[in-house]
């Protein structure tokens, strides 16, 4: 079951977790090579952060991208240390970490042999470069995707039996937000509350003017929230120079902002701000950050009886709990229900018709994944919420929310189980079919595609119907699929589609 890969990947991760930082506080002041595998993306990047973010301020943290031209590791760290004068002070304290491998795994599996050739010059550079890595006397971990890894002992045996230690991590199979997930299992869509930003150009000059003027009002605090969301969404939108420059210049003026509402006296704006900076700690998985963050805002609207803003950390806590990849699941899926439920206390039909319909979505959300109670009541209770949340999200008024639920509770359908078998398919398909009368190619190009997809799964299922012809229609579904799918863009839905595609060719 999906739900106990997720428990056993959680252990694996956090055992490699403990070991990597372990060695790294271990090495200081030491060459220490520590290769950690892991599949190129955002987990990958998340435990790079989390392990940043620990180890800061004691032990200094650098980064390294590979020349995927050139892919020398001493070279890129003989041009990092040239950059940063500081690593060459005797006895320096520093982490370094090198990706940038992940750029190689095209090269792993194309037969274009000058392609191959880069690869084998990377495994080249390291097998005769242990000796001139003397020099770096750090702690230095590499990443590199798991193909690698696996012919790195064979391509570089010099290399590999000076390795300090190997970390092996594994993405979580099920995410956040989409529709497909890593596996080709289909997941459920939770929503969250986005965060509105204004132009950063203008929102940094009216900065600076108050900032010169020494003006410490609400309002400077307001416009330092404003230009953190602003730099939040650059990252998010893909218009960032440097996301991790970005993403610090955000926490860093979420927190000049609560230095401010402090120093003022504004607990309900210093309530929305920990919320805010608690959604920065979640995209950068630093999850034990969040849960504090929240857990204040939680604290300063219930102790001013602020149920709006109590119910808005409520929701938070919600979606953290449902997203969460440590600890119990099971537990932290009751965490999710009892934080939704309490939030529909506040957000009633009547007063938050929006926000009640979006707290019902993810509380069916969450019955989805339940593990405990009845599997089958759990999806009832799920289908159920899903309908009552559509007295609000009508096509008319709510269109994409409108198809967003079409698509879960298809989804839903997939996996009911009460009622027939093939009549719960054929609830699915109808389902899916009405999302796509919003997800259009032209205005929805992902979601399109991953309702195409998830109707390919659903006719390969098919019970009613000839056979032959639901085989038909769930390959037109995967190649329809497969046109936004890309290698170049999606790679891991176009492997995913592309293997169910090809189980009929």
């Amino acid at each position: 079951m999906l739900d106990n890969d997720i428990v056993d990947d959680q252990s694996i991760n956090e055992d490699s977790y403990d070991g990597l930082v372990s060695l790294i506080e271990a090495s200081k002041g030491v060459l220490s090579l520590l290769i950690a595998s892991c599949k190129p993306g955002d987990f990958q990047t998340q435990m790079i952060n989390r392990y940043e973010a620990e180890l800061a301020p004691n032990i200094p943290c650098y980064r390294v991208v590979l020349n995927q031209k050139e892919p020398s590791l001493r070279a890129a760290l003989e041009q990092l240390v040239q950059d940063c004068p500081e690593l060459q002070k005797t006895h320096a304290s520093a982490v370094i970490t090198v990706t940038g491998t992940e750029a190689l795994m095209d090269f792993v599996s194309k037969a274009d042999s000058n392609n191959r050739s880069e690869l084998n010059r990377f495994f080249g550079y390291l097998q005769w470069t242990r000796e001139g890595l003397r020099e770096f006397p750090y702690p230095i971990v590499i990443w590199v995707a798991p193909k690698i890894l696996s012919r790195l002992s064979l391509e570089a045996p010099d290399f590999w039996s000076w390795r300090s230690g190997v970390f092996r991590f594994v993405a979580p199979a099920v995410e956040a937000t989409g529709v497909v997930n890593q596996t080709g299992e289909i997941s459920l869509l939770i929503e969250s509350e986005r965060r509105e930003t204004l132009p950063l150009d203008e929102l940094l000059d009216q900065v600076e003017s108050l900032e010169q003027q020494a003006m410490e009002t609400p309002a400077l605090a307001t416009l330092y929230n404003r230009v953190a969301n602003a730099y939040a969404s650059r990252v998010k939108t893909g218009q960032a120079q440097d996301d991790t420059q970005e993403i610090d210049r955000a926490i860093l003026f979420f927190e000049k902002s609560l230095v401010l509402q402090r120093e003022l006296n504004l607990p309900q704006a210093e309530s929305d701000t920990l919320l805010e900076l608690g959604d920065i700690y979640r995209d950068l998985g630093l999850w034990k950050r969040v849960f504090d963050l929240y857990e204040q805002s939680l604290a300063i609207a219930r102790s001013f009886k602020d149920r709006p803003r109590e119910a808005a950390a409520l929701g938070r806590l919600g979606n953290l709990y449902q997203q969460y990849p440590l600890g119990d699941r099971a537990n932290n899926l009751e965490g999710a229900i009892a934080s939704y439920t309490r939030a529909l206390e506040v957000y009633t039909r009547e007063a938050f018709p929006e926000k009640w319909a979006m707290t019902l979505n993810n509380l069916a959300n969450a019955y989805c994944d339940r593990i405990r109670s009845s599997r089958a009541d759990n999806l009832e209770q799920a289908i159920e919420f899903y309908y009552v949340a559509l007295t609000v999200y009508t096509l008319e008024n709510f269109p994409e929310k409108w198809a967003m639920t079409q698509s879960n509770l298809a989804i839903s359908y997939s996996y009911r189980i009460r009622g027939s078998r093939a009549d719960n398919l054929e609830r699915a398909i109808e389902f899916y079919y009405a999302a796509l009368t919003v997800y259009t190619l032209e205005d929805f190009r992902k979601d399109w595609a991953a309702t195409q997809n998830n109707l390919g799964e659903a006719y390969r299922n098919r019970i009613l119907g000839s056979r032959v012809a639901n085989i038909e229609l769930a390959i037109e579904f995967f190649q329809a699929a497969l046109t936004v799918y890309t290698f170049e863009d999606f790679r891991e839905q176009w492997a995913i589609t592309g293997c169910f595609n090809c189980l009929y060719l």
